[in-house]
């Protein structure tokens, strides 16, 4: 195959048997290459389709994005596959480029957009998060740009295992999902709970995981929970069991989904960790 176009030292087009234009990724793909020559096939990592809308958003993407961000994405997006086992496409590809290209853009301007989930994606994606920090490094490394950890957490959220739809629909909803089961424990304790505590990670991870069994319909075993447990921590402090109420009914609104006794103990468990503190 012929060299169509070429978008940086790793990242270049080309036309298949099909006369379909492919974007092809890999180390040194393009590197001292020019239109015509011939493409290198042992080096291509990476072969995805340009569809109509995608070659729209590619010519659109490479008419206002630096050509090497191109190759950094594409780096970036090959250590999170190789590390955490996230298979790139071409979908994520062009808009990872997007994001990167912008934050760049945006730090080097002094703009910051906070991230108000931090917290919680660090907790709910530690591995994915902690990709991100490394890639930021890197970043540094490769442009002289040190993006803030904010960024980071809007990183993490590429590495997630689904696929970019399911990425940007599961992903958000879940986290959304924990942020108000958060603050309905807020509000039924009147308390503000510190997003760095120990506890509050803890409960982050618990509601990520369970939030996950609800969308699975995988609940805890009933049986592993001993009815006195229930008993004795709604006696020590009966607010619980309006909370796990207002929970209950929260879930069952939201994701149509019963919740047992076995879960509703977990969670009150976690919650009297938190008043702990």
């Amino acid at each position: 195959m012929e060299i169509l176009k070429i978008y940086n030292n790793n990242v270049v087009s080309c036309l298949n048997k099909k006369g379909e234009e492919i974007i092809l990724t890999g180390a040194g793909l393009g590197f001292k290459k020019k239109i015509g020559d011939s493409v290198e096939m042992n080096k291509v990592t990476q072969k995805f389709v340009l569809d109509d809308g995608k070659k729209k958003k590619m010519n659109q993407l490479v008419q206002r994005v630096p050509k090497e961000y191109f190759g950094l994405s594409e780096e970036i997006l090959r250590q999170a596959e190789t590390v955490l086992g996230k298979k790139m496409t071409l979908s994520t590809f062009m808009n990872f480029t997007d994001h990167i290209a912008g934050a760049i853009q945006r730090t080097k301007e002094g703009i910051l957009l906070p991230n108000l989930v931090l917290m919680e994606v660090k907790t709910i994606w530690k591995e994915e998060f902690d990709l991100s920090l490394k890639m930021i490094d890197y970043i540094e490394e490769k442009t002289g740009v040190r993006l803030p950890v904010d960024e980071a957490g809007y990183m993490a959220l590429y590495f997630t295992p689904e696929d970019q739809k399911e990425r940007e629909n599961r992903s958000l909803e879940m986290l959304q999902y924990v942020i108000d089961i958060v603050k309905i424990i807020e509000a039924v304790f009147e308390i503000n709970i510190d997003r760095d505590s120990l506890a509050y990670m803890r409960l982050v991870t618990h509601l990520r995981f369970f939030i996950g069994r609800v969308m699975n319909k995988e609940l805890r075993d009933e049986t592993i929970v001993n009815e006195n447990i229930y008993k004795l921590l709604v006696a020590n402090d009966p607010r619980l069991l309006d909370c796990s109420r207002y929970i209950v009914a929260f879930v069952k609104k939201e994701l149509e989904s019963d919740v047992n006794r076995a879960e509703i103990v977990y969670l009150m468990i976690h919650i009297t960790q938190i008043l702990g503190n």
